[in-house]
């Protein structure tokens, strides 16, 4: 994407403007109309954005140093008001506080290594890098949530219950019966489960239900779908795909602490293993990413990819600080 040209002051104001959002965000003090304004900073041009994703990068390779900065900083500077807190169980935003280093460096370590949604933070339930956890719905259903998953509680229906996944991947068991069924909502879709078990993910628009046990009905766009065991389906803005079948080994292999690639293209891999990870493994050739990879890593080890790409797979492999891999 190109940049529109701007002079040394042009830019260097817009980078004050970043760095002074990323300190009032990151300062436990934001509201929501904060965050709001934030987001139209960001969205008003692709200059704005594309500070946004150097200060991310900053503290990605800088991380460590800036954090020990922003504690040497925050030490000295006594915060008398009283924190305003965003609505909904006062989340903060972020982890770690805005950072500087000694250069002026300013820097923000976004959750889930892009901003994420007022949503997912504001979920119900919601899991960081690694984390996985276990709830109950009620008498209704277990659900097991992967790692960066949010999920929200819904009003019940007709004696049923109603969960969202707004972002990430959830293992889910249902216990319903006849007149009461537990009701899944993703994107522009929704599953409904009596008694079944099935794994469902949302990477962005697109969704992913995958069928172990029992039988689904997957509505999107006004088109209903069955899938039964061994049974998966697709939908996004374009509505439902085709059905097709799964490897139910290996759709389920997180829930045993597993990743399982059975002939899967580079790039897939990396997106999977950036999941679980904190950091950013980062592909820089894209000829690399169409090879195929037949492997399988334990998520508490998962830098064992890493170290399968350099020596299994004879692939230049550079570590930067903050995590950060480059790969190619």
């Amino acid at each position: 994407m190109s940049i529109p040209h701007r002079d040394s002051a042009g830019k260097a104001a817009l980078r004050t403007e970043a760095l002074d959002w990323l300190r009032r965000l990151n300062s436990g003090e934001a509201t929501g109309a904060d965050v709001q304004a934030f987001d139209r900073w960001r969205e008003s041009s692709p200059a704005h954005a594309a500070e946004f994703a150097e200060a991310t990068l900053f503290w990605n390779v800088l991380g460590d140093a800036a954090r020990k900065a922003e504690d040497a900083r925050a030490a000295q500077a006594a915060v008398s008001q009283p924190q305003r807190m965003l609505a909904r169980r006062g989340f903060l935003i972020g982890g770690a506080a805005l950072a500087a280093s000694a250069a002026g460096v300013v820097a923000l370590r976004p959750p889930l290594e892009l901003w994420p949604s007022i949503a997912e933070l504001a979920a119900d339930y919601r899991t960081s890098t690694g984390e996985r956890r276990k709830i109950e719905i009620g008498n209704l259903a277990a659900v097991e949530l992967n790692t960066r998953t949010s999920l929200d509680l819904r009003a019940p229906v007709d004696g049923g219950a109603q969960i969202e996944l707004i972002a990430g991947e959830a293992a889910v068991s249902s216990r319903g019966t006849v007149d009461r069924e537990l009701v899944v909502i993703a994107g522009n879709g929704r599953v409904a489960a009596r008694e079944a078990s099935f794994n469902i993910r949302k990477d962005g628009a697109s969704v992913s239900v995958s069928c172990s046990a029992g039988e689904l009905v997957v509505n999107c766009q006004q088109r209903a779908v069955t899938i039964r065991n061994g049974q998966q389906i697709v939908y996004d803005a374009g509505g439902p795909h085709e059905i097709s079948g799964i490897d139910p080994e290996t759709v389920a292999a997180w829930q045993r602490g597993l990743l399982i690639f059975r002939r899967a293209p580079l790039t897939q891999v990396i997106d999977e293993v950036n999941r679980y990870r904190s950091g950013r493994v980062v592909l820089l050739d894209a000829a690399l990413g169409r090879r195929l990879v037949v492997a399988s890593f334990r998520l508490d080890r998962i830098e064992d990819a890493v170290d399968f790409m350099s020596k299994a797979m004879g692939i230049r492999i550079r570590s930067l600080p903050g995590g950060v891999v480059l790969v190619g």
